[in-house]
């Protein structure tokens, strides 16, 4: 995706929750961004 294609907007998290999307996109050697707007698509594949 190109930076064209992006929206840039602020999200507000829970400290916990966001250490744990943390934790897990360390795990699977993404940055955070890219581990929740991973974790949004599978949600809506669903």
């Amino acid at each position: 995706m190109s930076e064209k294609n992006q929206k840039v907007f602020t999200l507000r998290i829970d400290n916990s929750l966001f250490e744990r999307v943390k934790k897990d996109a360390e795990k699977n050697k993404r940055t955070i961004t890219k581990h929740i707007e991973y974790i949004l698509e599978k949600s809506l594949e669903q």
